[in-house]
């Protein structure tokens, strides 16, 4: 591991990420197939994010020749190659001018700005850009082991296992291997996964100095093996302040601005995604070209809803789309006033994507008849081999009264506590204790909320579901520890209650 860590301005940069990236195989063999991406087109027209084809090219320069000629008579003098390489170079320092202005002036068209990624539709380069809120201590240590753990999955990139030949077609693809060598190294660079980056983007807690925080990730670092996956792909830890408002989406726009010449250049199909989740296995279909422009883990709705939308917490963008969003941000930003409001247009709000030259939406799963973070949509995605997990959800309280009918049973759990019910649900904490007690008399019965100092405990039919996964060494670990903490918590609120 190399021992650089520079801390220049809010980035910290390591020098020998990219060498011995070796790791465990990907258990996705064990599980479902997986549904084919369930597409929603945002505009009208049914075309991707690219100007055309190359069936387009020769009209589009026949064009460009002919305002040229006109703008440069003395180019009428060039003929054949010569002409063409004039015109192609004026091009390209016009378009260098046009970029350099987009740059220091924020575009506010939706249009992708580079003509050059309308001819190369395949993406080069795949980067993470990996949102999250640390507090120093055992809270920011456990939320560095989720992203270790999600990072290191997400390095894994293998899709699934090709069906076993039978010994006659093994040998004769032996055969066939031996007579095309001379075109093997041709066709594996071909077929190679594009290269995979990670960039961190991390804020501090008012209660943590930026030195504590620092020096837990530098630790956290130093333990991680070399050759472990994760490790190998973080290129960047970027410090950015702490916006309540925009909250992750002011984090990545911090990495897009910075890496977006080699988004551009690249035509790099960019991960956002946040901690607030433990990932059960590799999202290879979330890398795909055919991915369309936003590329999600699930519909939240049927087609007929409005507020059909993918959840944000993980979607991947194409390199034109992560420029589209950044151009909508910067318009968009001045006009959020909170949170609800951000959810609204950057999340259930679809129509940045397009940006009137088409382009698409996709999920890897269609709506499973409740919202994804629901039980019930819960209990029918999973067993699919759905691949996240969130935090919020996936364990209940162990006490007796959730079993016992609500005919029978009294109106409020004996164990219940108003001081645990506002501290750690922060979404409730303004309400009186009174009002806490109806709130969860009401809602918050069926919302898994915290509201009592017994313990937590996975929810027994998702421990099932992830056993048959072969989960129980990695993301079952990951889900104790968590709730390990998260009692931990509760015990030392009830102290304080005391």
């Amino acid at each position: 591991m190399s021992s650089h860590h520079h801390y220049g301005g809010s980035s910290v940069e390591d020098g020998g990420l990219h060498h011995r990236r070796t790791g465990s195989k990907s258990s996705s063999s064990k599980l479902p197939s997986r549904p084919q991406l369930v597409q929603r087109q945002v505009s009208n027209s049914k075309t991707k994010d690219h100007d055309g084809g190359t069936s387009q090219l020769s009209s589009w320069l026949s064009r460009q020749n002919y305002k040229l000629l006109y703008t440069f008579p003395r180019l009428k003098k060039l003929k054949g190659v010569h002409l063409l390489i004039a015109a192609l170079t004026i091009i390209f320092v016009f378009y260098r001018i046009a970029a350099s202005n987009a740059s220091a002036n924020i575009a506010t068209s939706m249009h992708c700005s580079s003509f050059l990624r309308s001819f190369d539709q395949k993406s080069r380069s795949n980067i993470i850009l990996m949102a999250s809120h640390l507090r120093h201590g055992p809270d920011g240590e456990m939320r560095l082991r989720i992203i270790e753990h999600n990072l290191q999955l997400l390095a894994e990139q293998v899709e699934e296992e090709e069906e076993p030949l039978q010994k006659e077609e093994a040998e004769e693809q032996k055969n066939n291997d031996n007579e095309l060598s001379s075109s093997s190294t041709k066709n594996s660079s071909s077929k190679a996964k594009p290269p995979l980056k990670a960039v961190l983007l991390f804020s501090i807690d008012t209660q943590s100095t930026q030195s504590d925080v620092k020096t837990m990730i530098n630790n956290w670092r130093q333990d991680m093996p070399n050759a472990h996956l994760a490790y190998n792909i973080i290129s960047q830890i970027i410090f950015v302040p702490n916006d309540p408002t925009m909250v992750d989406a002011s984090k990545w726009i911090v990495a897009i601005e910075r890496l977006l010449p080699e988004i551009q250049s690249t035509n790099a199909r960019v991960m956002l995604i946040n901690d607030s989740f433990v990932l059960t296995r590799n999202v290879p279909e979330l890398w795909h070209d055919d991915c369309g422009d936003v590329c999600g883990l699930v519909w939240t709705a049927s087609e007929a809803d409005e507020s059909r939308h993918i959840q944000s917490y993980i979607r991947t963008l194409s390199s034109c789309a992560a420029e589209r969003y950044r151009n909508f941000y910067y318009q968009k930003k001045s006009d959020i006033r909170n949170v609800h409001e951000l959810i609204v247009e950057f999340e259930l709000n679809l129509s940045w994507v397009g940006g009137g030259r088409g382009g698409g939406v996709s999920a890897i799963y269609e709506y499973a008849g409740a919202h994804p973070d629901d039980e019930a949509a819960q209990k029918v995605l999973i067993p699919q081999g759905y691949p996240a997990i969130k935090l919020k959800k996936f364990f209940v309280t162990d006490d007796p009264w959730l079993s016992e009918p609500e005919t029978t049973r009294s109106k409020l759990p004996p164990s219940f506590s108003a001081t645990i019910y506002k501290r750690m649900n922060h979404d409730l904490n303004y309400l009186s204790d009174e009002d806490t007690k109806k709130h969860f008399a009401v809602d918050g019965k069926n919302e898994d909320r915290i509201y009592s100092s017994l313990p937590l405990v996975i929810k027994s039919w998702l421990r099932e579901e992830l056993i048959k996964m072969g989960g129980e060494e990695t993301t079952i670990a990951i889900l104790e520890a968590y709730l390990a903490a998260l009692n931990r918590g509760i015990v030392n609120t009830s102290i304080k209650k005391v």
